[in-house]
């Protein structure tokens, strides 16, 4: 019989209140990445152009620019479950009325453009809330194993989501694929309703947002390790995911290919991230964790510059599954280091400032939609790539912590 205070990231799921917000987790994630390749197919048939698609997704991205260290100081002053709640609300709300606009006929670009920036604010509670719950909830001994199997869930669900959105895209329509939406936030939120949770640390009840965000900041600011952490982050999210806006221009423009056999493909980076992760769940060392993060890096932007010359979706596939070797790596790390930085008191605004970092995604899909109206998408992909190694490299020589 396993303990539950066993470190093995099976014996987490043991523990009720764990295994309930891990479970949200899943679900949304679930149509986190099925919507990023309905909404990716859908712009490209109205508007043909790569430039538009990468705006789409630059829109997705920029709540947590805009609203990150909003997020983490207000989860420092109200209940997380109160924000999670909240925001699954109201991401059912946009998933209901986009179906709605679909099945009427009505639906137009800028109706997506509205619903992906209103549903992308969720992904702003996504770390100073949920996965920082789930950190709470583990404890600090079990804070790895915690993170690296949220980690393969969520990379599960990058493997599940795009297959299943191609599917539904070619089956039903966007419509089908936002009906599931509102289906998977609506068991989120009864999953995380009846949730018994208590935060670590006491609510701050300053209610002074600024002060929260300049406290936080000004912690982050003296930490050369944590500022390690989100300088990767940063480049990653500007040199290194961009590319998957790229991924549904390529199988069309390159490969010739349908809705469903290019949500395969989407799904093989999460296929591989989902495989990596587990091993990181189940054998990762504390000693290995910033090596894993800086290398896992690495490996992904090289798979992406050399995925960016293949025309053959079989060799496509095996390429874009290596590099979630790697984003397993740094996916399962981020968290994990961030959360066993900070103190207690300063984690929901450390993991703020975490979600502006990430932010910075809109700047890297802008980036590459520009070049790929130059240049083309798969050119564009290579430049991406070889710019994001060169800035990683130096971020690697510059902050020793990393290696």
């Amino acid at each position: 019989m396993i303990s539950p205070t066993s470190s093995t990231p099976w014996a987490l799921l043991a523990d009720g209140r764990f295994l309930r917000v891990w479970l949200a987790g899943g679900f949304i994630g679930t149509m986190r990445w099925l919507e990023i390749l309905v909404i990716a197919v859908f712009t490209l048939e109205v508007t043909g152009s790569a430039f538009m698609v990468a705006m789409m997704m630059m829109l997705r991205s920029l709540p947590l620019f805009l609203f990150g260290t909003v997020s983490g100081a207000i989860a420092e002053q109200v209940n997380r479950k109160l924000l999670m709640l909240c925001a699954l609300v109201m991401a059912t709300v946009v998933a209901v009325a986009l179906a709605l606009l679909a099945r009427s006929g009505q639906i137009e670009i800028w109706h997506i453009g509205i619903g992906v920036f209103l549903s992308g604010s969720l992904w702003t509670t996504e770390f100073p809330v949920r996965r920082t719950m789930l950190g709470e909830i583990a404890g600090p001994s079990r804070v790895g194993p915690a993170m690296g199997l949220d980690s393969a869930t969520t990379n599960g669900t990058r493997m599940l989501g795009p297959a299943l959105g191609g599917l539904l895209y070619e089956t039903i329509g966007i419509d089908g694929a936002y009906m599931l939406g509102a289906a998977l936030y609506t068991i989120g939120f009864g999953l995380i309703i009846s949730l018994e949770y208590s935060p670590a640390q006491a609510l701050v009840r300053q209610w002074n947002v600024f002060k929260t965000i300049r406290e936080g900041l000004v912690y982050v600011r003296g930490n050369r390790a944590i500022i390690a952490t989100l300088a990767v982050t940063v480049i990653m999210n500007v040199w290194g995911f961009p590319f998957a806006a790229m991924v549904p221009v390529i199988g069309v423009e390159e490969m010739g290919l349908s809705a469903f056999p290019i949500g395969i493909l989407m799904s093989a980076e999460g296929a591989g991230a989902f495989m990596g992760a587990l091993l990181i769940a189940t054998f990762g060392r504390p000693e290995w964790f910033n090596r894993l993060y800086l290398y896992g890096s690495f490996l992904v932007m090289i798979m992406v510059a050399i995925f960016s010359f293949s025309t053959v979706f079989g060799l496509s596939l095996g390429l874009l599954l290596t590099a979630g070797f790697g984003a397993a790596g740094f996916s399962a790390m981020q968290t994990t280091i961030m959360f066993t930085l900070a103190p207690p008191e300063m984690r929901g605004r450390v993991m703020g400032v975490l979600t502006v970092c990430i932010g910075s995604g809109p700047l890297g899909m802008l980036h590459i939609g520009l070049l790929a109206g130059w240049l083309g998408a798969s050119t564009a992909v290579l430049v991406v790539a070889i710019e994001g190694i060169v800035v990683l490299a130096i971020a690697a020589w510059v902050w020793s912590e990393l290696r």
